[in-house]
């Protein structure tokens, strides 16, 4: 990785200084590609952020930066300072080509690396209550948790995908009581259906599915009746999420954190080092001891465990099976569990670096210049399912990686299905489909396997510029996992699609009755690139549009 290896060259560099406050400015250095071709391949602001903690002219530091880099970083030919103290980098041409040969040895597993060295990762989202259809949002939620899991498994990490089912509570029972009603009418029982009960078309849907399994057969046990019913929606939601490539290794059932009187143990456990105590009649967890703004109920007055208790218990649970990070990816809503779960983990004894919390926010889905219905309790609506079947899987995965966690966004539909250059996932598929094309018409003698770095020249900037950017690609798979940041793949895949767009339109591959061999090797790695990344994003690369 290449600038990976520079920003580690840097912070040593940074880290011999003796001034203080250097190490704190570390997070504010940037190694980028500057939008301008002119300034150069890489850039880095570090010697502006120095100046303060050193007192120094960053044109000044900018020099002394360069006279240590110059004789251990050989990848680049020149080195430039330019105004307020930005460093610039021309890379070696001959550097760029011999990790371009990279490409063609690698192939399908250029692009990953082992920097998480097998550590084990726990990534939880979507876990929507099994008690209705998935929503929009919960499709983002899905995507963009996929999508994350797969940066993490390509970064050499061990991951485990996982989905909390919640099928024990209060609203579990609801849904349960909804399912009986209507079971028992369908076989002519009089059973009035609850008043405050959820929507009776999702209800219904999960009812007859059941019939449909059972057959004849009626069930009379309120209690497996029930348990059908959740199971039955669990499977609904566990399709929805299949059909756009969302799969979990682990369906993880909030009832199980009850069996075995788990419970009683885990109260047990937490009385005995003191972080549970009695008052008004219920027992309660000290979270405010650990940065939440107030204690938590775990045990109401009637004896009943909370909401609180499960996520206790399910944090311990994870931790005890041996995850070395824990992710939870939570709904826009959720924004109180952040200060309780942190509290939880530090009573527990977890540190911060475990724990990662995400907040993916709000979808607003557009078609035909309005916003599309999607309350979930109020009769008929739009849902994730009816979305996949309107703009298909891979538009659905494009757009709802496109963003970052934590920005609203707007799904429209009508961009989502055309088949234009203004539809991003199209306009990405289409380079590729392009470059099948170009295959197609010249022939498929030269194979990845048959690229070295004495095979690539460049006789134009516009191919030094593809050849650049696909050298970065390792970069940007890291740095999209290091910053939680799965857009960072759709961004660098569109700008890749752009440049070869412009170099299809521009240059030719045979000329005369002769191929360009070294165009046609450049053509074959990005094609090679494309493909990886779009298998990162979980989405398809067409040879035919």
């Amino acid at each position: 990785m290449i600038i990976k290896d520079l920003s580690s060259r840097l912070s040593r560099y940074i880290g011999q200084m003796e001034a203080e406050g250097t190490e704190e400015v570390l997070d504010s250095v940037t190694i980028g590609v500057p939008k301008n071709r002119k300034f150069g391949d890489l850039f880095t602001n570090a010697a502006m952020v120095l100046a303060k903690p050193l007192r120094k002219n960053p044109m000044l530091i900018a020099d002394q930066m360069i006279e240590q880099l110059e004789p251990v970083w050989e990848q680049a030919e020149n080195m430039e300072v330019v105004k307020p103290g930005f460093i610039n980098f021309r890379l070696k041409d001959e550097f760029i080509k011999s990790r371009l040969a990279d490409i063609g040895r690698l192939t399908g597993d250029y692009g990953r690396n082992r920097e998480g060295d097998s550590v084990k990762v726990n990534i939880e989202y979507v876990s929507s209550n099994p008690t209705g259809n998935l929503h929009i949002g919960h499709g983002r939620w899905g995507v963009l948790g996929d999508v994350l899991a797969r940066l993490y498994a390509a970064n050499g990490y061990q991951v485990t995908r996982e989905y909390y089912v919640n099928d024990y509570g209060t609203q579990i029972q609801k849904f349960g009581q909804c399912a009986v009603s209507l079971y028992r009418s369908h076989f002519g029982q009089e059973c009035v259906y609850p008043e405050d009960g959820y929507p009776r078309e999702a209800v219904l849907r999960v009812v007859e599915s059941i019939i449909e399994k059972q057959g004849s057969r009626f069930l009379e046990d309120i209690k497996d009746l029930e348990k059908s019913a959740v199971d039955a929606m669990v499977g609904a939601i566990r399709d929805t999420l299949s059909s756009m490539g969302v799969d979990f290794d682990v369906w993880f059932k909030e009832s199980s954190l009850y069996q075995d009187k788990n419970f009683e143990k885990v109260i047990d456990k937490l009385e005995k080092k003191d972080l549970a105590y009695s008052s008004e009649g219920a027992l309660w967890f000290r979270s405010s001891d650990y940065g939440d703004e107030k204690d938590r109920v775990i045990v109401r007055k009637e004896g009943q465990p909370t909401y609180f208790a499960s996520d206790i218990m399910y944090l311990m649970n994870k931790a005890e099976r041996g995850f070395d990070r824990l992710f939870y990816i939570l709904g826009a809503d959720h924004h109180g569990y952040v200060d309780r779960l942190k509290a939880t983990a530090r009573a527990l004894g977890l540190q911060k670096a475990e724990l990662n919390i995400i907040i993916g926010q709000l979808v607003r889905l557009v078609k035909s210049g309005k916003p599309v219905k999607m309350s979930r309790r109020k009769g008929k609506v739009y849902t994730l399912s009816d979305l996949i079947d309107e703009v298909g899987r891979d538009a659905v995965r494009y757009f709802f990686a496109a963003n970052s966690f934590d920005t609203p966004m707007d799904f429209d539909i009508d961009l989502a299905k055309q088949k234009s250059n203004q539809n991003p996932v199209f306009y990405v598929q289409y380079a590729h489909a392009r470059i099948e094309s170009i295959l197609d018409k010249v022939g498929r003698e030269l194979s990845m396997e048959d690229i070295d770095s004495g095979m690539i020249d460049f006789s134009s900037e516009t191919e030094r510029e593809i050849a650049k950017k696909l050298i970065f690609f390792p970069d940007e798979v890291y740095n999209g996992c290091v910053n939680n940041a799965p857009y960072f793949l759709t961004q660098y895949l569109y700008g890749l699609a752009s440049d070869f767009h412009y170099f299809y339109n521009h240059y030719r591959i045979m000329e005369g009755e002769k191929i360009n061999t070294r165009r046609l090797a450049l053509v074959l790695l990005t094609k090679q690139v494309l493909v990886n990344g779009l298998d990162m994003l979980g989405i398809s690369a067409p040879s035919k549009m």
